[in-house]
């Protein structure tokens, strides 16, 4: 007898691949969403976002989760006292949950985003294999220590990392480790958007919970400013953040019903025109808000003055230099604004917590072409190409 004919789409399904992807952050969420993007459709998808609502995946994938995050907003590690609240707000019980869902896709490949957090959960839920994207750590600063090292090799099967001189410096521990770019620069690439200004100055208020409390601090900051360097100013609003909740006293909200770039504008209180939409009087009175459209922002940006985590480094990246304000104590920075400085450099200056002395730190800046050039060079250096998405994904495709 001839061979048995095969029904219809069996091989497609022979060869369907589950995968996890577990990210712990924000700029982790929105890296993984860029690298699910460009894998086959064969592939079926769960997000799992350990931290907040992972609003950067949008609704094309099956989410777990509750959305919820910690009191800390995954930022324990800075401090013993976010540590502390966070435990005393059922941190212990949260991760308990998560461990559990993860219990129920056993068999599924995972891809891990972010640091050991989300590696050691999969591991210890007993999913294998697991592909790591490390984003948090470099050989510039806060390299991986020989424990992390030796739990990665133990986990991973195979990492990519951040930059090229991470990649030799695990390969040279015995870690299978590579580098294909860096997948969080894909979002700078600009789309061509008229956004309606040139050369603004960037403002970074955070994706977390803190922006509402710090955009008030960097408008004052930005008015400031004019007396030296009058510009306008655009704010970097996070996918899926609320524009009323980013309202500060004084200025009222005026969107614009775009779905993406200039979507909406925060003006004065007592400059704000009647009836319909018009368009918002000039600086300083009026402030964009921008959303869906970093890469276009970034390009009609000298410099960013910014309290945020991973778009500082894409601002670095894409060539604009970061101001950023940090409690002077004894010139100890902490974990993290340490740890940024050590990948980014001079891409980034911090500065005391006092608004006139920032405010004049951006005036330098601004006046001083050459100096705004030599940092720019340095956040390019640092933080490697665009493109790494879709390289990242044939590399999972290929492993899964």
């Amino acid at each position: 007898m001839g061979a048995r004919a095969r029904a219809p789409g069996l091989d497609a399904a022979r060869h369907r691949v589950n995968l996890l992807v577990l990210s712990n952050g924000a700029g982790e969420d929105a890296i993984a969403a860029a690298i699910l993007e460009h894998l086959p459709q064969h592939t079926e998808v769960v997000v799992f976002p350990l931290i907040g609502a992972g609003s950067a995946y949008g609704s094309r994938w099956r989410r777990l989760g509750d959305g919820s995050a910690p009191p800390s907003q995954g930022l324990s590690n800075q401090s013993w006292r976010l540590w502390w609240r966070d435990l005393r707000h059922g941190l212990l019980g949260r991760v308990w949950r998560q461990w559990g869902l993860l219990r129920g896709y056993r068999g599924w490949a995972v891809l891990a985003v972010g640091d050991l957090v989300p590696c050691a959960l999969a591991a210890l839920a007993g999913l294998r294999p697991i592909y790591f994207v490390g984003t948090a750590k470099s050989v510039y600063h806060h390299a991986y220590s020989w424990p992390e090292r030796l739990l990665l090799k133990k986990w991973v099967n195979r990492a990519l990392v951040r930059d090229q001189p991470t990649a030799d410096f695990l390969t040279m521990h015995g870690m299978r480790a590579g580098y294909l770019g860096n997948a969080m620069l894909d979002e700078t690439v600009p789309s061509g958007l008229d956004l309606g200004f040139h050369k603004a100055l960037a403002l970074f208020p955070g994706s977390r919970s803190e922006a509402p409390r710090e955009l008030p601090r960097q408008l004052r900051i930005w008015r400031r400013l004019q007396a030296d360097f009058p510009c306008p100013a655009a704010v970097a609003v996070a996918p899926g953040m609320d524009l009323q909740s980013l309202v500060p006293e004084g200025y009222e909200l005026r969107r614009t019903g775009l779905q993406r770039g200039v979507v909406g504008w925060l003006q004065g209180a007592s400059c704000v025109p009647g009836g319909a939409y018009a368009p918002p009087p000039a600086p300083p009175t009026s402030v964009a808000l921008v959303q869906g459209a970093l890469g276009d922002l970034l390009a009609h940006s000298w410099v960013a003055l910014g309290q945020a985590g991973t778009a500082h480094e894409q601002a670095a990246g894409a060539g604009v230099p970061v101001v950023t304000l940090h409690p002077d104590s004894q010139g100890k920075l902490g974990w993290y604004r340490g740890r940024q400085k050590g990948l980014l450099g001079e891409a980034l200056l911090v500065v005391p917590e006092d608004e006139e002395v920032a405010a004049r730190t951006l005036a330098r800046l601004a006046l001083d072409a050459d100096e705004r050039a030599r940092r720019a060079a340095i956040g390019r250096e640092r933080m490697g190409e665009p493109g790494g998405a879709a390289r990242m994904a044939a590399w999972l495709a290929n492993q899964l």
